[in-house]
């Protein structure tokens, strides 16, 4: 006999081992299936929530993809702005050592603790150094002369930030559209196994027409899987 505790769970489909893409044409499939085999509207309401459900899990997806994009592609230009600094020090470097011989603070106010910081610089140190970089190349302009170009260092300075900005931005589109799709799988599977109870109500001991809305292959590795990725 079959043990018939397990067809009242709250929620047949709560695994992980379902990858999205193969929910995704699992529960499309199911709502097609509904739609087309609907006496008298008897599964309107389940159909409206299902889409509903489907629609936050997979639109979150999308905002999630879309804010990994976004960090990736500042990412490049927040690190370069680093790398630009360093490279632009090292092109000043003589003319600041040359000219801080007859004045000390200009050496203090580029390298207080070394070149050195500049070449070990992180995310955690770059703020601090691009800010005193700008800081010193702007008062002590006049005194390094015409060979001395100050706004290179404001450009990079604003070129770090925008970038960061933008990575930061990313990052928390990325993490709240993954909470929130944690949220809106949990509830479409959840729609998804009522589906399957209220088809079963409807046609009682009709299995293969319950069966026929529930493309069950399609959560499975198969050749389904090749076809989604060739598209």
């Amino acid at each position: 006999m079959t043990n018939p505790i397990p067809f009242f769970d709250s929620d047949f489909f709560d695994t992980r081992d379902v990858i999205l893409r193969r929910l995704k044409k699992f529960s499309l499939a199911v709502i097609l299936r509904l739609e087309q085999d609907n006496p008298g509207g008897t599964f309107d309401a389940l159909i409206a929530s299902l889409k509903v459900f489907h629609d936050t899990l997979f639109g979150t997806m999308l905002s999630a993809d879309k804010g990994i994009a976004q960090r990736r592609g500042y990412a490049p230009l927040m690190w370069g702005a680093i790398a630009g600094l360093q490279d632009l020090l090292e092109e000043d470097q003589d003319l600041i050592e040359y000219k801080g011989k007859k004045n000390p603070l200009i050496e203090a106010a580029f390298f207080p603790n070394g070149r050195t910081e500049y070449t070990n610089a992180t995310l955690e140190t770059a703020d601090l150094l691009f800010s005193r970089a700008n800081d010193a190349a702007t008062a002590h302009a006049a005194t390094l002369g015409a060979d001395f170009d100050k706004t290179k260092y404001l450009a990079l300075y604003e070129q770090f930030k925008t970038a960061r900005q933008q990575v930061g931005e990313g990052d928390e589109q990325a993490g709240a559209a993954r909470a929130e799709g944690v949220s809106a799988r949990d509830e479409l599977t959840r729609r998804l196994t009522d589906a399957v109870k209220l088809v079963a109500a409807e046609f009682l001991r009709d299995a293969p027409r319950c069966e026929k809305f529930f493309p069950v292959y399609l959560l499975l590795p198969g050749e389904h899987d090749k076809e989604t990725e060739a598209k």
